[in-house]
C-alpha cells in the first residue's frame, strides 16, 4: 500500500505535460544513477520478521565479497591413490616364503604380520651378531680384573692396554652385527628376542605391514624365493581415504587454471564434490601435451574410487577480481534487481546494478560495498513475503 501511496503522490505534486516529455523524464530519471539510490529509501518498505519467522523462511546472511564471477572451466579427471600413503612392502633378505597371511584386498594395520620368508642370509647375521656379544661378553670380565690388577700396581700397563683393546674391539663388533640386522629389517626390539629359543628362529623373517590401509596388490605364493629388492613388491598397501583428483589441462586453458581456485567434482547430475586445486604442475606432460591440475579430496566415505574417471569443473583463473555476491541472493522486484540488507528491525531491498553473471555469483556495479551483509538464503522468501504485504496480508510496514 505504501507503494500505491507514493505512485498518487507523484502524480498530484507532477505537473501536467505532453505524454512524450512524461516518457522522456522518466528514461532520464531511470538513467540518473545519483536520483536512483536518493529513492532508495522511498521505493520499497522494510520486511518485520520474528526469529521464529526468520528460521522458518530458512533465512540465512553473508556478504558481498570480491573474487571471479563466473566462468568454469569442465575437463577430465581421473582419481588416483595419494602417493604419500602408498607402500610397497618387500622383505629386505632373500629367502624363501614359508607362509602368507594376507591377501588382495584385506584391510590391515600398521605392524600386522604379512608373511614368514626363512632366509640363510638372515640367519647368517643374526648368528654373527650373537657371536660378536657371546665375545663381548668373555672380554669384559678380563678387563675388569686388569684394571683392578693395573690400579693395586699388581699387573702391567701392557697387560691393562691390552685388555682394553680386545674390549674395544668386542663393542665394535657387535655394533657392526647390530648395523648389519637394522640393514635387514631387524630392530633393537627383535634383536633382544634372538637368543630366545622360542621366538628367536635365526632364520625366519617376520613382513609385516608398515602403514594402516588396503592390499591392493600380492605377488607372494608359499615356496616362492624372494630376492632383496625385487622390482616387484611383494606386497602393496594403499590408503585410499584420501587420495588425488588429476584433471587434464589442454592448451587453451594453461593460463586460466589457478593454485587455490574452486573445483569441483562432479560424479552425477546431483552429487557433487566441492573442494580446490592444490598444485598446478609447471610444465606440460611429454607424452599427453597436456598441463596437470590436481585436487587433494578427503575420501573416508569411498566415493571416490582410485582408477575411476571423472569430471572435474575448475573456476576460471582469468575471470578478475570483482565485486560479488551469490546468485542466490539477487531477486527482481518491479523490474529491477534488488538484494535483501539486514536492517535494525529487519530487512530491506536494496537495488544494485548487476554486471557480469555467472553460475554462482554475479558481479555487483552499484548499490552495495565489499563487506555489506545481505541475505543469501531465502532471499525469495522474503520477497513473496514482500509481495504479500502489498496487499495487506505481509509483515512490511
Amino acid at each position: 500500500m505504501a507503494a500505491i501511496s507514493l505512485a498518487l503522490a507523484g502524480c498530484d505534486d507532477a505537473p501536467s505535460r505532453p505524454d512524450s516529455h512524461d516518457h522522456d523524464e522518466t528514461d532520464a530519471d531511470h538513467g540518473s544513477e545519483s536520483a536512483h539510490d536518493h529513492d532508495d529509501g522511498e521505493a520499497h518498505d522494510l520486511i518485520s520478521l520474528s526469529p521464529e519467522d526468520r528460521q522458518a523462511l530458512g533465512i540465512a546472511l553473508g556478504a558481498v565479497s570480491t573474487g571471479p564471477v563466473g566462468g568454469w572451466i569442465e575437463l577430465p579427471g581421473e582419481v588416483r591413490f595419494d602417493e604419500n600413503r602408498i607402500a610397497l612392502v618387500s622383505a629386505p633378505v632373500e629367502g624363501v616364503i614359508r607362509e602368507v597371511h594376507a591377501s588382495m584386498g584385506d584391510s590391515v594395520e600398521a605392524g600386522d604380520l604379512l608373511a614368514i620368508v626363512d632366509s640363510r642370509e638372515l640367519a647368517e647375521a643374526k648368528a654373527a651378531y650373537l657371536s660378536a656379544l657371546a665375545a663381548l661378553e668373555l672380554v669384559r670380565p678380563e678387563f675388569e680384573r686388569e684394571r683392578e690388577l693395573f690400579d693395586r700396581g699388581v699387573s702391567t700397563e701392557s697387560r691393562f692396554q691390552t685388555a682394553r683393546r680386545e674390549l674395544e674391539e668386542a663393542r665394535i663388533a657387535v655394533r657392526s652385527a647390530e648395523f648389519q640386522l637394522d640393514a635387514l629389517g631387524i630392530d633393537e626390539a627383535a634383536r633382544d628376542t634372538l637368543a630366545d629359543p622360542e621366538t628367536g628362529a635365526l632364520s625366519r623373517y617376520a613382513l609385516r605391514a608398515p602403514m594402516s590401509g588396503v592390499i591392493t596388490q600380492r605377488h607372494a605364493v608359499r615356496g616362492e624365493f624372494a630376492e632383496a629388492g625385487d622390482v616387484m613388491p611383494t606386497f602393496t598397501i594403499a590408503d585410499a581415504s584420501r587420495v588425488w583428483v588429476d584433471a587434464a589441462i589442454y592448451g587453451p586453458d594453461l593460463m586460466r587454471v589457478r593454485p587455490g581456485a574452486r573445483a569441483r567434482i562432479r560424479l552425477s547430475e546431483s552429487e557433487i564434490i566441492e573442494t580446490e586445486v592444490s598444485f598446478v604442475a609447471p610444465q606440460i606432460g611429454a607424452e599427453t601435451r597436456t598441463g596437470l591440475a590436481r585436487l587433494i579430496v578427503d575420501n573416508e566415505t569411498s566415493r571416490l574410487m582410485p582408477g575411476a574417471f571423472v569430471t572435474v569443473e575448475l573456476e576460471d583463473g582469468q575471470a578478475g577480481r570483482l565485486l560479488r555476491a551469490p546468485a542466490s541472493a539477487v531477486q527482481t522486484l518491479n523490474g529491477e534487481s534488488v538484494i535483501f540488507v539486514p536492517e535494525d528491525d529487519g530487512f530491506e531491498p536494496r537495488p544494485v546494478r548487476l554486471g557480469r553473471r555467472g553460475a554462482d555469483f554475479v558481479e555487483i556495479v552499484s548499490g552495495l560495498q565489499e563487506g555489506d551483509p545481505i541475505v543469501v538464503t531465502g532471499a525469495f522468501a522474503l520477497k513473496s513475503e514482500l509481495q504479500k504485504g502489498a496487499f495487506g496480508d505481509g509483515h512490511n510496514h
